[in-house]
């Protein structure tokens, strides 16, 4: 009898959950799954009775059993874990899943996963994941009619449902809020556009949206996300002169997440002192080193002398003064906090994932314009679309290779039609549809 086990049953993690209760354990396939709050194991375990959840701290000597008795784990925990298991995969000869992003660690792996008959699936998830393979479904279709492709343009954002914003930020958490918080830090984002290399730091990011439209109530703003160019060769796209990959919000985020930028309120570098007397407010003051009399008169300075960062900051409660998190910690950390408890989805809120591929073309002489959109709108703030989108690929995958559906080995990204074909078909069956018009 085959057996799974799932490290971490959060937040994106109840579709694929259901997926495995439902279909695989009664196919005959084990289904066991760590976490390290009780509370969510407990909850977990009466929604889905036939899965084994278990409380452990997650580190080697913890999970190592658990990795031995299995034959596949799946990683749903933070990136940062995702090497150790990795690792530990490796040493015990298990294949391993996850939809977050390769790192240079984990693919400095292929080889040796490859020599010992392995699987490494990873990037299986939404952003990136679906990304990857709706657009290599559409970018193979359109090569095999003889298109010639000359611009890619790939944007993907986890939203609010429109029923449920939060003016001006129109935004709550779905997902990791430490990734919200932390988006775009690192190096600078790296694109091509009309054949030249862009180049983005983290402080101009947010600056200079691009626009994004699917109906006239449908409309959006993205900035650019991580190095696109990585993924360029993989998508079989060198001759591209465009060639970018982004993130979506709705009109005026951006504006509102640069004024943080500027401010100082996303750095994670430099710890900040406990302060039992923190507040909203002193924390503001704190940071721009000001007088608390001068305050709302100083803020526009140092958002682009724009009086819009008023109403950005008041809606985060940084003019009250309002107690919050008086630990030590970094600005990103406490400001973490801060939107945690702001832009938290209440029970019956609706998220919504939307993502738009707008590809240029030449064929039969002529230059043609084709978009491709997804709109999937979550049930509550439990059954969101992000959970939809991110855990029932790498569902799907796993139910897949464990019927020796997957002949790939090493570390392997779903960017093969073995790989995107089945899954973008099986997925169709829960509304994962994508729309394409000629523009």
């Amino acid at each position: 009898m085959q057996q799974i086990l799932i490290l971490g049953v959060g937040r994106s993690t109840n579709y694929q959950l259901k997926y495995l209760h439902d279909v695989l354990i009664p196919a005959g396939i084990r289904v066991k799954a760590i976490d390290l709050q009780q509370a969510l194991i407990d909850n977990r375990q009466q929604e889905f009775p036939a899965i084994h959840f278990m409380q452990s701290e997650i580190n080697p000597q913890s999970i190592a059993t658990c990795i031995r008795d299995t034959d596949l784990v799946v990683s749903m925990l933070p990136p940062a874990f995702h090497l150790m298991v990795a690792e530990l995969c490796i040493q015990q000869n298990k294949h391993f899943f996850t939809a977050s992003y390769v790192s240079p660690e984990i693919k400095a792996l292929h080889e040796e996963a490859k020599k010992r008959d392995l699987l490494f699936l990873m990037e299986c998830g939404l952003d990136p994941g679906i990304d990857h393979m709706s657009a290599l479904s559409l970018i193979d279709t359109l090569k095999s009619g003889g298109a010639a492709i000359t611009s890619f343009e790939s944007f993907t954002g986890g939203l609010v449902h429109p029923s449920y914003t939060n003016p001006p930020w129109n935004y709550k958490v779905s997902w990791n809020p430490r990734n919200v918080v932390l988006a775009g830090q690192g190096n600078p984002a790296q694109y091509l556009k009309d054949g030249t290399i862009q180049s983005v730091p983290y402080n101009k990011l947010f600056m200079q949206p691009s626009s994004w439209k699917l109906s006239g109530e449908q409309i959006y703003e993205g900035y650019p996300n991580r190095d696109s160019l990585n993924y360029r060769s993989l998508y079989a796209l060198e001759q591209a002169g465009t060639f970018v990959r982004g993130t979506l919000r709705y009109p005026g985020y951006c504006f509102g997440w640069n004024c943080l930028i500027q401010l100082g309120l996303t750095d994670d570098t430099n710890m900040l002192p406990e302060d039992p007397a923190r507040t909203g407010r002193s924390f503001l003051k704190n940071m721009l080193s000001v007088d608390d009399a001068v305050l709302e008169k100083e803020l526009p300075g140092r958002c682009a002398n724009n009086a819009d960062a008023l109403k950005y900051i008041q809606a985060l409660g940084l003019f009250n003064e309002t107690p919050i998190y008086t630990g030590a910690g970094t600005a990103a950390q406490i400001l973490q906090t801060i939107i945690e408890q702001k832009w938290k989805m209440l029970p019956a809120d609706k998220d919504r994932i939307v993502m738009i591929h707008r590809i240029k073309y030449n064929a039969d002489g002529k230059k043609h314009v084709i978009q491709s959109s997804l709109v999937v709108d979550g049930e509550d703030a439990e059954r969101t679309a992000m959970a939809k989108t991110v855990g029932l690929p790498l569902a799907i995958a796993i139910d897949l290779f464990l019927h020796n559906r997957i002949s790939l080995r090493g570390v392997v990204i779903p960017v093969t039609k073995e790989l995107y074909g089945p899954i973008l078909q099986k997925l169709t069956a829960f509304g994962v549809v994508f729309n394409e018009r000629n523009e």
